[in-house]
């Protein structure tokens, strides 16, 4: 435990004094590349700009930070979205993708985005580890890219800004802080399962309120229907009996 802190701890300042020489190509290439599935924690770079915005606040500012860090995630997730649609199932067979997603992880991942769909994407771009496989998972099953960078934006617009927040608010503790990265993933899972929650249960009562026009039951409408084809029957039915009548009288 002690070593993983130090190690977390040394990356985060490396990755700090790297980005106050060159705060935004740095941050870019950094998110890039932690998107395309090198590992680096995507959340290092974010909590790393939120120190920097404290500590040096002449380097960046909040709205160049946000911005620039979104188009480094999106840009790296689009890429592994067409690499996924382009090469299909045989993406786990190149050299550069195996090791990000297994014929057996991407099957799994397969079935849950074709069960859940944007769903999926939005709630795997929380979790380290889960995001490079959704984006290629999403590539492979042909998920209209619009529903993806609707899925992966909206994940990334709420986890982005509250990491380099947390960033800013606790740079003297930045250590400390990331040891409960997970906790603050999980408490962003609880927020967009409450939201989602919430929007379900408004549309449903939404639904609810709209009353369905009455329709006349299908066993009515058959019986009704069967009822006057009798009564167009009947006249045929006595004529026919009259003009047997008709008949035995002249052969008597």
């Amino acid at each position: 435990m002690h070593m993983l802190l130090a190690t977390t701890s040394l990356l985060s300042w490396s990755v700090e004094s790297w980005m106050q020489h060159a705060f935004y190509p740095a941050l870019l290439l950094v998110l890039l590349s932690a998107s395309l599935g090198v590992p680096i924690p995507e959340d290092v770079p974010l909590i790393a700009a939120g120190v920097i915005l404290s500590r040096h606040p002449e380097t960046a500012t909040w709205a160049g930070t946000l911005c620039t860090a979104l188009l480094g995630i999106m840009c790296g997730d689009t890429v592994l979205y067409v690499l996924g649609k382009r090469w299909g199932p045989e993406v786990c067979q190149h050299r550069w993708i195996s090791w990000l997603i297994t014929p057996a992880r991407l099957e799994k991942m397969t079935s849950r985005v074709n069960r859940y769909g944007m769903w999926m994407c939005f709630f795997a771009r929380l979790f380290m580890g889960v995001r490079a496989a959704m984006c290629i998972t999403a590539g492979v099953t042909r998920l209209p890219f619009w529903r993806f960078l609707l899925a992966d934006l909206a994940g990334a617009v709420l986890s982005v800004p509250l990491f380099v927040w947390l960033g800013y608010w606790f740079a003297n503790v930045v250590p400390t802080l990331q040891t409960y990265v997970h906790v603050i993933q999980w408490g962003l899972l609880g927020i967009a399962i409450v939201i989602v929650a919430g929007s379900i249960i408004y549309w449903r009562r939404r639904r609810q309120r709209v009353v369905p026009p009455t329709e006349t039951p299908p066993s009515i409408g058959v019986t009704a229907q069967r009822s006057a084809a009798l009564e167009d029957l009947a006249p045929a039915k006595a004529v026919k009996r009259q003009r047997a009548g008709r008949k035995a009288e002249t052969c008597r």
